[in-house]
């Protein structure tokens, strides 16, 4: 009888481990389709794409079919424009400075390859090229592409922690462009006897096209509601010489070089520990002065600014993608 009781107890455990077997080799969760774009600490995600001369750069989203089992058939995932979450986002973060509000892209700006983007068997992933237009984009706005996956009814879109979205805040940059070190640049007051300077400890330096970036002039906030009036164009031509011009050719605040030889230099350096990083060095050395005509209304008040900013990426040479490449 212990031989018969034994034989069915190792039956049912061979049972029960073939049943345990055939459950791992069924989908443990619902397959459903996501956008890789993991959001910042601001609530978008940031996509960093070289400025090409003619504008026009080519972003590959990643679309995704999550699952315990590679995707078993063929999909063609229908992507369209958020035009909903932006607006909420908005309300949520900035509520009442509406001058900071994230815009969202512009249809001259962008193009869709392709109505879909096509899934096949076997594949969990696919890439979906987006065509970004950049040229004449004014980066004193923050631009948005709000991204969705359309329903339909060959497959089930991801809405846990809004995978089935991504805003794409699209940071077009050059060999110039990024967050510089401004703590070389003294900003004076035109006043006779006061000689203590003012100091920003950054000043951050946006794309124009391939060749020129844009700043705020002096003590402009990177915030402030009137930035726009103080924007600065430096264009970097050969031999080290800086052409710098007010944005607005009106020139309302009155800028002007106070030295009309504007220069720069870059410069690289191997990192001393790390073999496979690279340190790539921009610095502006630049002279002007420039009025203030928005902090009190109808007295313009005059500053003189000089020095030097610098800014610094860390490139990593083993990382082909140039935009993966730069720790941003």
């Amino acid at each position: 009888m212990k031989k018969i009781y034994s034989f069915l107890a190792i039956a049912t455990t061979l049972f029960m481990c073939s049943a345990c077997n055939n459950e791992w080799e069924d989908e443990l969760y619902t397959q459903m389709v996501s956008l890789k774009a993991p959001y910042e600490n601001q609530g978008v995600t940031n996509i960093y794409l070289r400025y090409k001369p003619n504008g026009e750069v080519t972003y590959k989203l990643p679309v995704i079919v999550s699952g315990s089992k590679v995707n078993e058939q063929n999909l063609d995932v229908h992507l369209g424009v958020d035009n909903d979450t932006l607006k909420i986002l908005n309300e949520e973060r900035y509520q009442f400075r509406t001058d900071l509000h994230y815009q969202q892209l512009s249809e001259q700006h962008y193009e869709f390859t392709s109505p879909t983007c096509h899934i096949p068997a076997g594949s969990s992933m696919e890439m979906y090229e987006i065509k970004f237009k950049f040229k004449d984009l004014n980066l004193v706005e923050k631009w948005v592409l709000p991204m969705k996956v359309e329903e339909n009814p060959s497959y089930i879109v991801n809405r846990r922690k809004g995978n089935g979205k991504a805003l794409l805040r699209v940071m077009p940059f050059n060999d110039y462009s990024g967050t510089y070190s401004a703590t070389s640049m003294r900003i004076y007051l035109d006043l006779t006897g006061y000689d203590k300077p003012l100091i920003m400890n950054t000043r951050t330096a946006w794309v124009v096209d391939e060749n020129s970036i844009f700043f705020y002039a002096g003590v402009t906030d990177e915030e402030d509601i009137n930035r726009a009036t103080y924007k600065i164009i430096a264009t970097f031509k050969e031999n080290g010489k800086l052409d710098v011009r007010p944005a607005d050719p009106a020139n309302p605040i009155n800028f002007a070089l106070i030295d009309n030889n504007p220069t720069y230099e870059i410069r690289t350096e191997a990192d001393p520990t790390l073999p496979y990083l690279t340190h790539y060095y921009v610095t502006m050395y630049i002279k002007y002065s420039y009025d203030d005509i928005t902090s009190m209304k109808g007295t313009p008040i005059r500053y003189n600014v000089e020095g030097s900013m610098t800014t610094e990426r860390k490139i990593n040479e083993l990382i082909p993608d140039e935009d993966q490449a730069i720790e941003w």
